[in-house]
């Protein structure tokens, strides 16, 4: 993926994305936050009250406008360094939301990031590096509903996206996400049946193993 010149470009996104982030007030925050001028820990704490500001449903929009925005801010940053620097941020930053979010929040912001995984471009590039860092640095719980997330997408009809594809690939296969040996992957034997299946489609080639 790192070779590909498609990952330099951004897409075009027709609508104002940032609108839904600004109704619930967590812009210039996160912003703030990209640019390094603020804490992603001490941000994180109130971010899943926000978008959950109603008490009874999540606002959707702005989970996935949270995410885009965070990805649209890190490709206009001005250089190599700052740019990394962004990515440090929201790394940290998302791991913090999702350490911090009950199952629903989880899964609607992993979800958002995988919205991403599309076409080569540096949206996916981005939100792929996100999925695969976030995996090797969150406990079992967060881990689990990556997988979840991943999984759900390949188990539809194809074609499935691009971005979906490599991603779940390279955590499927790469020894340093040892994703074979978190506990969720052995929890029953029809989970463990469905993760090899989908390992093996997608794979076809050293189907893996399930040992501890």
């Amino acid at each position: 993926i790192d070779l590909l010149a498609e990952i330099t470009q951004s897409p075009d996104i027709p609508y104002d994305h940032a609108v839904p982030l600004e109704r619930v007030g967590l812009r210039t925050g996160l912003e703030a936050v990209l640019s390094l001028q603020r804490a992603p820990a001490e941000f994180a704490s109130g971010v899943m009250a926000a978008l959950h500001s109603d008490g009874a449903h999540y606002d959707v929009a702005a989970v996935n406008a949270f995410v885009l925005h965070a990805l649209v801010r890190i490709t206009q940053a001005t250089d190599d360094a700052a740019r990394e620097a962004a990515q440090r941020m929201a790394l940290e930053l998302f791991c913090a939301v999702l350490s911090g979010a009950d199952p629903e929040g989880r899964y609607l912001v992993v979800s958002a990031i995988a919205n991403q995984l599309r076409f080569p471009s540096t949206h996916t590039y981005l939100g792929s590096r996100m999925v695969l860092a976030l995996f090797s640095k969150s406990d079992d719980v967060v881990c689990e509903c990556i997988a979840r997330v991943l999984v759900e997408r390949i188990l539809v009809n194809r074609p499935f996206p691009w971005g979906l594809l490599v991603t779940l690939i390279e955590l499927l296969r790469n020894p340093f996400y040892a994703f074979w040996n978190h506990s969720f992957t052995r929890e029953s034997p029809q989970i463990a049946e469905i993760l090899t299946a989908v390992s093996t489609s997608i794979h076809p080639s050293d189907p893996p193993s399930t040992a501890a």
